[in-house]
């Protein structure tokens, strides 16, 4: 957090940490890996047959059918771009449950070293 705040123990304002705001973000991280992986799953099953069209037995019907399974399930169609979605999304969660672990760790073993006498 930015505090603009003369009197602040910084000189001049700058950036202060929060302990809460960090928990605060690395369980809205966890939210959304939680979020991210029931995601995962539902792309996965845009595959399965449960979404594959019927749309009759005649040759129209199941050249159209094709095509919409191709449009909806295949690695070109929309599942890929999903895909490729979500692997972007699961990169961003990385980084920043990598973030928050690190600077809490970094504050326990900060705090570890301060004796009080």
């Amino acid at each position: 957090m930015f505090v603009d705040d003369a009197a602040s123990t910084t000189s001049g304002g700058g950036w202060a940490v929060d302990v809460t705001q960090v928990q605060a973000f690395a369980e809205a991280v966890a939210d959304v890996r939680r979020q991210l992986d029931f995601i995962t799953g539902e792309v996965a099953d845009l595959a399965t047959p449960a979404y594959a069209p019927m749309l009759g037995t005649s040759p129209v019907g199941q050249e159209l059918a094709e095509k919409f399974t191709d449009r909806l399930g295949s690695e070109k169609g929309l599942r890929g771009q999903l895909n490729i979605a979500v692997a972007h999304m699961e990169e961003f969660v990385l980084a920043a449950e990598h973030t928050a672990n690190t600077y809490l760790q970094t504050d326990v073993d900060n705090a570890s070293t301060l004796k009080y006498t």
